[in-house]
């Protein structure tokens, strides 16, 4: 009677469980919506002109090396892939000395900011117990580019594109945390310089285009309906 009781005591949680499991899968299968928030550590890949004298190459190299930060929202059309929207900023700044043909040393500071908005299609692999969840995605849309040092800035624009490899860990079910490497690049033909009421406009040969490219790596928050 004692191994008949445990047997049945077994197999009733085993069916709880597994109801559980179907609906906790049922639930998370039937959001669509995932709206994701990003910031982190981001460095320009572009090698920098070997043109430039050692001490203006490493004031520009302190320029590569800045914050990311990002809104992701996409509708999942389907269980494991979804159409979104993608916005990313990088930013950089950095105070020293430039250097002119005379070896003379005068203060400068520069920021930079690189802006990325365009569609996006999406790909994820949620586990079993659906607490992780891969992700890859694609965008392509509007660059554009700004930097102002002293009186002079620059902007300009091309078309970009950004490839993220991202992974969740499901808290609740609507929240989760992540992490995310992405590739953000772009190619700049034509910048324009202003200074005070003067604007030129510079059209950039094949092998002086002014190159986008960066690596982030960061972590946010995904909420999930």
């Amino acid at each position: 009677m004692k191994k008949l009781f445990l047997a049945l005591l077994v197999a009733a949680t085993i069916h709880v469980n597994a109801q559980e499991k179907v609906a906790n899968k049922a639930t998370t299968s039937s959001q669509k919506f995932r709206f994701a928030l990003n910031g982190g550590f981001s460095r320009l890949l572009a090698k920098t002109s070997t043109s430039l004298s050692p001490q203006n190459k490493a004031y520009v190299d302190q320029l590569k090396s800045g914050v990311n930060f990002g809104v992701d929202a996409g509708y999942f059309v389907a269980k494991d892939w979804g159409l979104g929207l993608k916005f990313n900023q990088f930013r950089s700044s950095h105070t020293g000395l430039l250097y002119d043909a005379n070896n003379f040393a005068v203060s400068a500071s520069t920021d930079l900011v690189n802006t990325f908005f365009g569609p996006s299609f999406s790909t994820k692999y949620d586990s079993q117990n659906n607490k992780h969840m891969l992700m890859l995605s694609a965008a392509i849309g509007y660059m554009h580019y700004w930097s102002h040092n002293g009186f002079i800035k620059t902007t300009g624009g091309t078309v970009g594109s950004a490839l993220d490899f991202g992974y969740d860990y499901r808290v609740t079910k609507n929240f989760a945390l992540g992490a995310q490497l992405s590739f953000v690049g772009g190619a700049l033909s034509k910048l324009t310089q202003t200074n005070g009421s003067m604007s030129v406009t510079s059209e950039l040969e094949d092998n002086k285009k002014e190159s986008m490219a960066r690596l982030d790596i960061s972590i946010g928050a995904r909420f999930n309906f």
